[in-house]
């Protein structure tokens, strides 16, 4: 069963997102997954821990923020409440999954949310999962593949939500240059972007922004056949509120660069906050998202 993620100070989770919508990702996740892990075991039983470990970490928590902007962004461009956008938006937490798995290896973090981080998990598993060599190229080599099954399996639950081919071409488009977005970034990130801030704010807004806020908001935009316009106006919201998410993370690990602080987080929050357009946006989604934000900045 996937539970809750903990509550932490300074990220309180909203009731938009834990009462309703999350409940219904998480079951769509649950679903997805207890399917795939039917498929591995007629591959070949000996590969269920690749499908148990995605299991772990969806279940030690995370605030789905990426399919809460993807929701809200199908319901802001004119979309209906449904199971296939809950699914749509339930692959992007398994894409989230792959960038949480890889930044712990490149970051050779030992723990997320709480639980060992996937390469620690399968290095002290190595010798009872019969694995030869070092245990720790093992962790390794594991890490790298759940990233990779977390991708595929993204994509996969993304094709199979229910939406029409037609709808699915330039969601898909969307997803496709976000992915890319996400690897610049990181690539940007690991190739010591620090020792240019302009360059450093770029990879911030590319490694995380994009893939948090805009990116999500857009693929849902896309799946409701959103106008330009309204596509347009969920950018001038989500670009400063992702960046903003990326920022104040990278300030709470102590990892800031020179010059980036509370007060910047700030600007780019109430710039977000104040490109909310009422003659773009129904009231409805107007409030989801403030809400969201709020979710984000905290």
């Amino acid at each position: 069963m996937i539970v809750p993620p903990p509550k932490r100070p300074g990220l309180a989770i909203l009731p938009l997102v834990t009462t309703g919508l999350r409940s219904r990702v998480d079951a769509a996740l649950a679903a997805f997954l207890d399917a795939r892990r039917d498929q591995v075991e007629r591959l070949d039983p000996s590969a269920l821990p690749l499908v148990n470990e995605v299991r772990r970490l969806v279940d030690a928590g995370g605030k789905r923020i990426r399919p809460a902007f993807c929701y809200w962004g199908f319901r802001a461009a004119g979309g209906k409440d449904g199971e296939a956008i809950v699914r749509a938006a339930a692959a992007l937490e398994l894409l989230h999954t792959m960038a949480l798995v890889h930044d712990d290896l490149i970051d050779g973090a030992k723990e997320r949310r709480g639980v060992p981080s996937t390469a620690v998990w399968f290095s002290e598993r190595a010798s009872e999962l019969g694995a030869p060599g070092d245990p720790m190229d093992f962790g390794s080599s594991m890490a790298v593949l759940v990233g990779d099954v977390s991708a595929v399996w993204a994509d996969g639950l993304l094709l199979a939500s229910g939406f029409s081919p037609e709808v699915l071409v330039p969601a898909l488009s969307v997803y496709h240059d976000m992915r890319e977005q996400m690897a610049v970034g990181q690539y940007l990130d690991v190739g010591g972007a620090e020792c240019d801030p302009q360059v450093a704010r770029r990879a911030a807004a590319l490694k995380g922004g994009s893939y948090t806020v805009e990116g999500p908001l857009l693929i849902g935009a896309a799946l409701a056949g959103g106008s330009e316009g309204m596509k347009e106006g969920l950018s001038r919201f989500g670009r400063p509120l992702g960046e903003a998410f990326q920022l104040r993370d990278d300030l709470e690990d102590g990892e800031a660069l020179a010059g980036v602080t509370r007060e910047t987080v700030n600007g780019l929050v109430a710039e977000a906050k104040a490109s909310l357009d009422p003659d773009l946006l129904t009231a409805e989604s107007i409030r989801a998202l403030a809400d969201l934000t709020d979710m984000v900045a905290m």
